[in-house]
Protein backbone atom coordinates (compact mmCIF):
# COMPACT_ATOMS: atom_id res chain seq x y z
CA UNK A 1 0.00 0.00 0.00
CA UNK A 2 1.28 3.55 -0.79
CA UNK A 3 1.77 5.90 2.09
CA UNK A 4 1.61 9.66 2.01
CA UNK A 5 3.48 11.98 3.96
CA UNK A 6 2.53 15.92 3.72
CA UNK A 7 5.62 18.08 5.49
CA UNK A 8 4.84 21.79 5.88
CA UNK A 9 7.11 24.05 4.69
CA UNK A 10 6.60 27.39 6.97
CA UNK A 11 8.33 30.56 6.08
CA UNK A 12 6.63 34.42 5.25
CA UNK A 13 7.64 33.78 1.31
CA UNK A 14 7.48 36.66 -1.18
CA UNK A 15 8.35 36.49 -4.91
CA UNK A 16 11.13 39.05 -5.94
CA UNK A 17 11.36 40.91 -9.59
CA UNK A 18 14.01 38.27 -10.32
CA UNK A 19 11.24 35.21 -11.24
CA UNK A 20 11.23 32.20 -9.25
CA UNK A 21 13.08 33.62 -6.26
CA UNK A 22 11.10 33.65 -2.74
CA UNK A 23 11.64 35.92 -0.53
CA UNK A 24 11.03 36.80 3.34
CA UNK A 25 8.74 40.29 2.44
CA UNK A 26 5.59 42.10 3.86
CA UNK A 27 2.61 39.86 5.22
CA UNK A 28 -0.22 40.71 3.92
CA UNK A 29 -2.84 39.40 6.96
CA UNK A 30 -6.52 38.90 5.62
CA UNK A 31 -9.65 40.27 7.41
CA UNK A 32 -10.19 36.78 9.38
CA UNK A 33 -6.83 36.81 10.14
CA UNK A 34 -7.14 39.98 12.36
CA UNK A 35 -9.85 39.06 14.29
CA UNK A 36 -8.37 38.96 17.84
CA UNK A 37 -8.11 41.00 21.19
CA UNK A 38 -5.89 43.45 19.60
CA UNK A 39 -5.32 43.35 15.98
CA UNK A 40 -2.18 42.69 14.81
CA UNK A 41 -0.57 44.72 12.13
CA UNK A 42 1.67 43.28 9.39
CA UNK A 43 4.71 41.95 9.92
CA UNK A 44 8.00 44.50 8.66
CA UNK A 45 10.56 42.67 6.67
CA UNK A 46 14.21 42.29 7.88
CA UNK A 47 15.18 41.03 4.74
CA UNK A 48 14.16 42.41 1.42
CA UNK A 49 16.24 40.33 -0.64
CA UNK A 50 16.14 37.03 1.30
CA UNK A 51 15.26 33.87 -0.84
CA UNK A 52 14.01 30.46 -0.52
CA UNK A 53 14.81 27.09 -1.94
CA UNK A 54 12.87 23.98 -0.93
CA UNK A 55 14.94 20.30 -0.92
CA UNK A 56 13.03 16.96 -0.69
CA UNK A 57 14.36 14.35 -0.33
CA UNK A 58 12.67 10.42 -0.55
CA UNK A 59 12.41 8.21 2.50
CA UNK A 60 10.68 5.61 1.11
CA UNK A 61 10.87 1.99 -0.90
CA UNK A 62 9.41 3.08 -4.36
CA UNK A 63 10.40 6.34 -6.76
CA UNK A 64 8.14 9.15 -5.40
CA UNK A 65 5.91 11.55 -7.31
CA UNK A 66 5.50 15.07 -5.02
CA UNK A 67 3.69 17.84 -5.16
CA UNK A 68 4.26 21.43 -3.92
CA UNK A 69 1.06 22.81 -3.04
CA UNK A 70 1.84 27.19 -2.36
CA UNK A 71 -1.05 28.66 0.24
CA UNK A 72 -1.16 32.68 0.09
CA UNK A 73 -1.32 34.24 3.75
CA UNK A 74 -4.98 34.02 3.75
CA UNK A 75 -5.28 30.27 3.14
CA UNK A 76 -6.32 30.17 -0.94
CA UNK A 77 -4.19 27.84 -2.81
CA UNK A 78 -1.90 30.52 -4.51
CA UNK A 79 -0.25 27.18 -6.87
CA UNK A 80 -0.09 23.87 -7.21
CA UNK A 81 3.49 22.49 -9.16
CA UNK A 82 3.83 18.73 -9.48
CA UNK A 83 7.87 17.81 -8.98
CA UNK A 84 9.28 16.77 -12.33
CA UNK A 85 12.80 15.04 -11.19
CA UNK A 86 13.94 15.13 -14.78
CA UNK A 87 12.98 15.20 -18.32
CA UNK A 88 13.14 11.00 -18.36
CA UNK A 89 11.53 10.41 -15.47
CA UNK A 90 9.36 12.94 -12.91
CA UNK A 91 9.38 10.82 -10.32
CA UNK A 92 12.21 11.26 -7.29
CA UNK A 93 14.26 8.13 -6.73
CA UNK A 94 14.75 6.51 -3.87
CA UNK A 95 17.16 8.12 -1.19
CA UNK A 96 17.42 10.99 -4.08
CA UNK A 97 16.38 14.31 -3.85
CA UNK A 98 14.83 17.45 -5.46
CA UNK A 99 15.25 21.22 -5.59
CA UNK A 100 12.72 24.08 -5.61
CA UNK A 101 14.52 27.23 -6.39
CA UNK A 102 14.75 29.60 -8.78
CA UNK A 103 13.64 28.56 -11.99
CA UNK A 104 12.24 24.86 -10.55
CA UNK A 105 9.71 26.61 -8.01
CA UNK A 106 7.20 27.33 -10.24
CA UNK A 107 4.57 29.50 -7.70
CA UNK A 108 3.88 32.44 -10.23
CA UNK A 109 4.89 36.28 -9.36
CA UNK A 110 4.34 37.82 -6.86
CA UNK A 111 3.79 35.50 -3.75
CA UNK A 112 3.24 35.73 0.03
CA UNK A 113 2.34 32.93 2.15
CA UNK A 114 3.43 28.96 2.81
CA UNK A 115 3.84 25.55 1.37
CA UNK A 116 2.95 22.02 1.82
CA UNK A 117 4.41 19.06 0.08
CA UNK A 118 2.85 16.05 -0.38
CA UNK A 119 3.70 12.49 -1.67
CA UNK A 120 3.23 9.03 -2.16
CA UNK A 121 6.40 7.66 -0.23
CA UNK A 122 7.73 9.24 3.45
CA UNK A 123 9.74 12.43 2.58
CA UNK A 124 11.77 14.86 4.36
CA UNK A 125 12.07 18.45 3.35
CA UNK A 126 14.42 21.10 4.68
CA UNK A 127 14.45 25.14 3.21
CA UNK A 128 17.15 27.18 3.05
CA UNK A 129 17.04 30.80 3.47
CA UNK A 130 19.53 32.99 1.62
CA UNK A 131 19.46 36.72 1.36
CA UNK A 132 21.99 39.68 -0.25
CA UNK A 133 21.17 42.47 1.84
CA UNK A 134 22.49 41.86 4.07
CA UNK A 135 24.26 38.60 3.53
CA UNK A 136 22.61 35.94 5.79
CA UNK A 137 21.97 32.46 5.49
CA UNK A 138 20.17 29.91 7.50
CA UNK A 139 18.30 26.27 6.96
CA UNK A 140 15.21 25.24 8.64
CA UNK A 141 13.29 21.53 8.38
CA UNK A 142 9.69 21.62 7.29
CA UNK A 143 7.32 20.29 10.06
CA UNK A 144 6.28 16.95 8.97
CA UNK A 145 3.52 16.15 11.76
CA UNK A 146 2.08 19.60 13.14
CA UNK A 147 -0.27 19.40 16.34
CA UNK A 148 -2.34 21.90 18.17
CA UNK A 149 0.61 22.72 19.92
CA UNK A 150 3.96 24.40 19.28
CA UNK A 151 6.84 24.86 22.07
CA UNK A 152 9.42 27.35 21.29
CA UNK A 153 12.28 27.09 23.80
CA UNK A 154 13.70 30.18 22.92
CA UNK A 155 11.90 33.59 22.29
CA UNK A 156 14.51 36.77 22.29
CA UNK A 157 13.23 40.58 21.95
CA UNK A 158 15.97 43.31 22.77
CA UNK A 159 18.36 40.59 23.63
CA UNK A 160 21.47 41.90 22.50
CA UNK A 161 19.82 43.63 19.57
CA UNK A 162 18.11 40.37 18.48
CA UNK A 163 14.65 39.93 17.83
CA UNK A 164 12.16 36.75 17.04
CA UNK A 165 9.83 36.13 14.55
CA UNK A 166 7.27 33.51 14.91
CA UNK A 167 5.74 32.28 11.33
CA UNK A 168 2.54 30.28 12.20
CA UNK A 169 0.74 28.40 9.84
CA UNK A 170 -2.63 26.52 10.25
CA UNK A 171 -1.99 23.09 8.30
CA UNK A 172 -5.98 22.56 8.79
CA UNK A 173 -8.86 23.58 6.65
CA UNK A 174 -10.74 24.93 9.04
CA UNK A 175 -10.72 27.98 10.84
CA UNK A 176 -8.18 28.10 13.65
CA UNK A 177 -8.09 30.25 16.84
CA UNK A 178 -4.55 30.55 17.99
CA UNK A 179 -2.75 31.82 21.42
CA UNK A 180 1.04 32.82 21.71
CA UNK A 181 1.47 32.70 25.64
CA UNK A 182 5.08 34.13 27.19
CA UNK A 183 6.60 32.11 29.66
CA UNK A 184 9.94 32.78 31.89
CA UNK A 185 10.56 36.42 33.82
CA UNK A 186 8.93 39.14 32.76
CA UNK A 187 6.49 37.49 30.78
CA UNK A 188 4.72 39.42 28.65
CA UNK A 189 0.85 38.79 28.58
CA UNK A 190 -0.48 36.22 25.58
CA UNK A 191 -1.50 37.30 22.05
CA UNK A 192 -4.99 35.97 20.48
CA UNK A 193 -5.69 35.68 17.12
CA UNK A 194 -7.44 33.70 14.53
CA UNK A 195 -6.04 32.03 11.57
CA UNK A 196 -8.15 31.28 7.66
CA UNK A 197 -8.42 27.73 6.92
CA UNK A 198 -4.49 27.08 5.69
CA UNK A 199 -3.87 30.64 6.47
CA UNK A 200 -0.13 31.43 7.91
CA UNK A 201 0.80 35.01 9.92
CA UNK A 202 3.94 35.89 11.14
CA UNK A 203 4.14 37.72 14.86
CA UNK A 204 7.64 39.36 15.42
CA UNK A 205 9.21 42.85 17.31
CA UNK A 206 6.79 45.06 14.65
CA UNK A 207 3.58 43.94 15.57
CA UNK A 208 3.65 41.58 18.62
CA UNK A 209 2.68 43.84 20.98
CA UNK A 210 5.13 43.09 23.49
CA UNK A 211 5.82 46.41 25.44
CA UNK A 212 8.55 44.92 28.00
CA UNK A 213 11.76 46.28 26.55
CA UNK A 214 14.08 43.18 26.99
CA UNK A 215 12.24 39.51 27.32
CA UNK A 216 13.83 36.29 26.80
CA UNK A 217 12.06 33.48 27.65
CA UNK A 218 10.24 30.56 25.71
CA UNK A 219 7.13 30.53 23.92
CA UNK A 220 3.77 27.96 24.01
CA UNK A 221 1.67 28.24 20.44
CA UNK A 222 -1.63 26.52 20.80
CA UNK A 223 -4.43 26.38 18.53
CA UNK A 224 -7.92 24.75 18.01
CA UNK A 225 -6.72 22.77 14.69
CA UNK A 226 -3.04 21.91 14.21
CA UNK A 227 -0.45 24.27 13.25
CA UNK A 228 3.50 24.71 12.50
CA UNK A 229 5.59 27.71 13.63
CA UNK A 230 8.81 28.11 12.28
CA UNK A 231 11.38 30.45 14.12
CA UNK A 232 13.62 33.07 13.26
CA UNK A 233 16.02 35.20 15.32
CA UNK A 234 18.05 37.74 14.17
CA UNK A 235 19.98 41.03 14.95
CA UNK A 236 19.95 42.28 11.34
CA UNK A 237 23.30 40.56 10.52
CA UNK A 238 23.12 37.14 11.46
CA UNK A 239 19.94 34.81 11.22
CA UNK A 240 19.26 31.91 12.85
CA UNK A 241 16.42 29.22 12.24
CA UNK A 242 14.12 26.24 13.88
CA UNK A 243 10.97 24.90 14.45
CA UNK A 244 8.50 24.30 17.43
CA UNK A 245 7.44 21.09 18.33
CA UNK A 246 4.42 19.69 19.20
CA UNK A 247 5.85 17.32 22.00
CA UNK A 248 8.66 17.15 24.47
CA UNK A 249 10.36 13.83 25.94
CA UNK A 250 12.14 13.07 29.33
CA UNK A 251 15.84 13.06 27.64
CA UNK A 252 16.96 15.43 24.52
CA UNK A 253 19.98 15.04 23.26
CA UNK A 254 22.04 18.06 21.29
CA UNK A 255 24.50 16.53 18.33
CA UNK A 256 27.06 18.97 18.57
CA UNK A 257 27.85 21.50 21.18
CA UNK A 258 31.20 23.58 20.79
CA UNK A 259 32.68 25.76 23.10
CA UNK A 260 36.25 28.29 21.13
CA UNK A 261 36.35 26.14 18.35
CA UNK A 262 37.95 28.11 15.87
CA UNK A 263 35.37 31.10 17.01
CA UNK A 264 32.56 28.72 17.17
CA UNK A 265 30.75 28.39 20.00
CA UNK A 266 27.11 27.13 20.97
CA UNK A 267 24.52 27.69 23.53
CA UNK A 268 21.91 25.49 24.46
CA UNK A 269 18.41 26.38 25.30
CA UNK A 270 15.83 24.12 27.13
CA UNK A 271 12.65 23.87 28.12
CA UNK A 272 10.16 22.28 30.81
CA UNK A 273 7.16 21.56 29.02
CA UNK A 274 5.51 19.17 31.75
CA UNK A 275 3.10 20.31 34.04
CA UNK A 276 5.33 20.24 37.11
CA UNK A 277 8.95 21.59 37.85
CA UNK A 278 11.75 19.14 36.86
CA UNK A 279 15.55 19.37 37.64
CA UNK A 280 17.11 19.25 34.44
CA UNK A 281 20.80 17.65 34.21
CA UNK A 282 23.05 18.35 31.13
CA UNK A 283 25.78 15.52 30.20
CA UNK A 284 28.70 15.45 27.76
CA UNK A 285 30.07 12.97 25.46
CA UNK A 286 28.16 10.37 27.25
CA UNK A 287 29.72 11.44 30.39
CA UNK A 288 27.87 10.21 33.99
CA UNK A 289 28.51 13.30 35.25
CA UNK A 290 26.51 15.97 34.87
CA UNK A 291 28.18 19.08 34.03
CA UNK A 292 25.23 21.69 35.12
CA UNK A 293 21.98 21.04 36.70
CA UNK A 294 18.84 23.65 36.99
CA UNK A 295 15.38 23.88 38.51
CA UNK A 296 12.71 24.28 36.41
CA UNK A 297 8.97 25.26 36.38
CA UNK A 298 6.64 23.85 33.76
CA UNK A 299 7.25 26.55 30.62
CA UNK A 300 10.03 27.63 31.93
CA UNK A 301 13.63 27.49 29.63
CA UNK A 302 17.04 27.35 30.90
CA UNK A 303 20.10 28.83 29.09
CA UNK A 304 23.50 27.07 29.11
CA UNK A 305 26.00 29.68 27.29
CA UNK A 306 28.94 28.59 27.58
CA UNK A 307 28.69 25.13 27.40
CA UNK A 308 29.64 24.55 31.23
CA UNK A 309 32.83 23.10 32.32
CA UNK A 310 34.09 23.94 28.77
CA UNK A 311 35.09 27.22 28.74
CA UNK A 312 38.18 27.40 31.05
CA UNK A 313 40.52 24.70 28.47
CA UNK A 314 40.82 23.88 25.69
CA UNK A 315 38.92 24.24 22.33
CA UNK A 316 35.46 21.30 23.20
CA UNK A 317 33.92 19.92 20.35
CA UNK A 318 31.64 17.36 21.51
CA UNK A 319 27.98 16.08 22.09
CA UNK A 320 24.98 16.75 24.84
CA UNK A 321 22.56 14.69 26.50
CA UNK A 322 20.12 16.79 28.53
CA UNK A 323 17.80 15.03 31.18
CA UNK A 324 14.28 15.60 33.66
CA UNK A 325 14.17 14.42 37.19
CA UNK A 326 10.63 13.20 37.33
CA UNK A 327 9.60 12.28 33.66
CA UNK A 328 8.92 15.76 32.58
CA UNK A 329 9.01 16.22 29.37
CA UNK A 330 11.69 18.48 27.08
CA UNK A 331 12.94 20.47 24.23
CA UNK A 332 15.77 22.24 23.50
CA UNK A 333 17.26 24.68 20.63
CA UNK A 334 20.91 25.11 19.94
CA UNK A 335 22.36 27.92 18.84
CA UNK A 336 25.84 28.21 17.02
CA UNK A 337 27.86 31.64 16.72
CA UNK A 338 31.07 32.68 15.86
CA UNK A 339 31.13 36.47 16.59
CA UNK A 340 34.53 36.75 14.56
CA UNK A 341 33.47 36.35 10.99
CA UNK A 342 29.38 37.24 12.11
CA UNK A 343 28.37 33.75 11.44
CA UNK A 344 25.01 32.26 13.30
CA UNK A 345 22.83 29.23 12.74
CA UNK A 346 20.29 27.15 15.18
CA UNK A 347 18.92 23.32 15.35
CA UNK A 348 16.34 21.64 17.12
CA UNK A 349 17.79 19.07 19.56
CA UNK A 350 16.36 15.42 19.25
CA UNK A 351 13.92 13.08 21.77
CA UNK A 352 14.84 9.79 19.74
CA UNK A 353 16.76 8.31 17.24
CA UNK A 354 16.71 5.55 15.12
CA UNK A 355 18.75 3.69 12.68
CA UNK A 356 19.09 5.57 10.06
CA UNK A 357 19.46 9.34 9.88
CA UNK A 358 18.48 10.94 6.24
CA UNK A 359 20.28 13.86 4.74
CA UNK A 360 18.03 15.63 2.24
CA UNK A 361 21.27 18.08 1.44
CA UNK A 362 24.87 17.78 1.21
CA UNK A 363 27.70 19.43 -0.70
CA UNK A 364 31.20 19.76 -1.60
CA UNK A 365 32.55 22.65 -3.29
CA UNK A 366 29.31 24.29 -4.73
CA UNK A 367 29.82 27.77 -5.06
CA UNK A 368 32.40 27.29 -2.19
CA UNK A 369 29.59 25.50 -0.12
CA UNK A 370 30.68 22.46 2.17
CA UNK A 371 28.37 19.92 4.65
CA UNK A 372 29.79 18.67 8.03
CA UNK A 373 27.65 15.63 8.83
CA UNK A 374 27.70 15.18 12.39
CA UNK A 375 26.16 12.03 13.83
CA UNK A 376 25.77 10.73 17.54
CA UNK A 377 25.07 7.80 18.99
CA UNK A 378 22.15 8.16 21.52
CA UNK A 379 22.49 4.83 22.32
CA UNK A 380 23.63 2.66 24.98
CA UNK A 381 26.34 0.91 23.22
CA UNK A 382 28.58 1.37 20.81
CA UNK A 383 27.34 1.74 17.54
CA UNK A 384 29.57 1.03 14.12
CA UNK A 385 27.86 3.80 11.64
CA UNK A 386 28.25 3.94 7.83
CA UNK A 387 28.31 7.17 5.71
CA UNK A 388 26.94 6.57 2.43
CA UNK A 389 26.58 8.80 -0.62
CA UNK A 390 24.42 7.71 -3.42
CA UNK A 391 23.65 4.34 -1.67
CA UNK A 392 27.42 3.83 -1.64
CA UNK A 393 29.19 3.35 1.44
CA UNK A 394 31.89 6.20 1.84
CA UNK A 395 33.06 5.77 5.44
CA UNK A 396 32.33 3.72 8.14
CA UNK A 397 32.86 4.98 12.31
CA UNK A 398 32.22 3.39 15.60
CA UNK A 399 30.44 5.83 17.68
CA UNK A 400 30.88 5.49 21.33
CA UNK A 401 27.22 5.71 23.75
CA UNK A 402 26.52 9.24 23.92
CA UNK A 403 29.38 10.81 21.85
CA UNK A 404 29.12 11.93 18.59
CA UNK A 405 31.02 11.75 14.91
CA UNK A 406 31.80 14.88 12.89
CA UNK A 407 32.09 13.75 9.14
CA UNK A 408 33.00 16.78 7.11
CA UNK A 409 32.85 17.19 3.37
CA UNK A 410 36.65 17.48 1.85
CA UNK A 411 37.28 14.58 2.92
CA UNK A 412 34.74 11.37 3.34
CA UNK A 413 31.76 12.64 1.06
CA UNK A 414 33.90 14.00 -1.66
CA UNK A 415 34.66 10.41 -1.69
CA UNK A 416 36.11 10.58 -5.48
CA UNK A 417 36.81 8.52 -8.04
CA UNK A 418 32.42 8.42 -7.48
CA UNK A 419 32.54 12.50 -7.84
CA UNK A 420 33.85 15.28 -9.36
CA UNK A 421 34.70 18.46 -7.94
CA UNK A 422 31.29 19.75 -7.35
CA UNK A 423 28.46 17.89 -5.57
CA UNK A 424 24.93 18.58 -4.86
CA UNK A 425 23.36 15.07 -3.76
CA UNK A 426 22.01 14.01 -0.56
CA UNK A 427 23.11 11.24 2.58
CA UNK A 428 22.08 9.07 4.95
CA UNK A 429 24.19 7.70 8.28
CA UNK A 430 22.82 4.19 8.63
CA UNK A 431 23.55 1.54 12.23
CA UNK A 432 25.06 -1.31 11.36
CA UNK A 433 22.32 -3.10 13.89
CA UNK A 434 18.59 -2.63 14.06
CA UNK A 435 18.85 -1.78 17.22
CA UNK A 436 20.97 1.65 17.10
CA UNK A 437 19.55 4.79 17.67
CA UNK A 438 21.34 7.44 15.28
CA UNK A 439 20.56 11.85 15.59
CA UNK A 440 22.50 13.91 13.23
CA UNK A 441 22.34 17.98 11.57
CA UNK A 442 24.43 19.09 8.86
CA UNK A 443 26.36 22.20 8.81
CA UNK A 444 26.30 24.32 5.61
CA UNK A 445 28.99 26.29 5.66
CA UNK A 446 31.29 28.51 2.78
CA UNK A 447 35.36 27.54 2.60
CA UNK A 448 37.19 30.30 3.06
CA UNK A 449 34.26 31.78 4.88
CA UNK A 450 32.51 34.61 2.73
CA UNK A 451 31.45 37.33 3.90
CA UNK A 452 28.77 38.01 6.27
CA UNK A 453 26.57 35.31 7.88
CA UNK A 454 26.66 32.21 5.30
CA UNK A 455 26.43 29.63 7.23
CA UNK A 456 23.33 26.92 7.66
CA UNK A 457 22.61 24.11 10.15
CA UNK A 458 19.35 21.32 9.78
CA UNK A 459 18.45 18.41 11.61
CA UNK A 460 18.80 15.01 10.38
CA UNK A 461 15.62 13.21 9.32
CA UNK A 462 15.01 10.09 11.34
CA UNK A 463 14.03 6.94 9.99
CA UNK A 464 14.33 2.96 10.82
CA UNK A 465 14.53 1.87 7.12
CA UNK A 466 17.41 -0.38 6.97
Amino acid sequence: MERSNRRSILGRLKVLAVGGLLAIGTIVVSADAQAQQQPLQPAASMFASLTSGIQIQNLGSQPANATIEYYNTDGSLAFTQPVVYSSTDPKIPVNGSFTAYGKTMLVPTPFAGSAVVSADQPVSAIVNLLSGGPTTGEAYDGVGAPGVTANVPLFQQGNHGYNTTLHIQNTSGLANAVTVAFKGTGAPSPIIFNLAANGSIAVDATNDQITVPIFIGSVIVTGTQNIAVEVNQTNNAILFADTGSATGTTTVYAPLLQTNNHGWSTGLQVQNTGSSVTTVSLFLNGSTTAAATKDLNPGEPVTWFPIPTTDAGPAFVGSGTVTSSNGMPLLGVVNELNVGTGQGMAYSAFGAGTQSVEMPLVMFSNHGYYTGEQIQNIGTTAATVDLLINGNVVDTQTIAAGAAYPWFSTDSVKGPPLYGNQIVTSAVARGHSPTDQLVGIVNEITVPQATGDTSFVYEGFNSASP
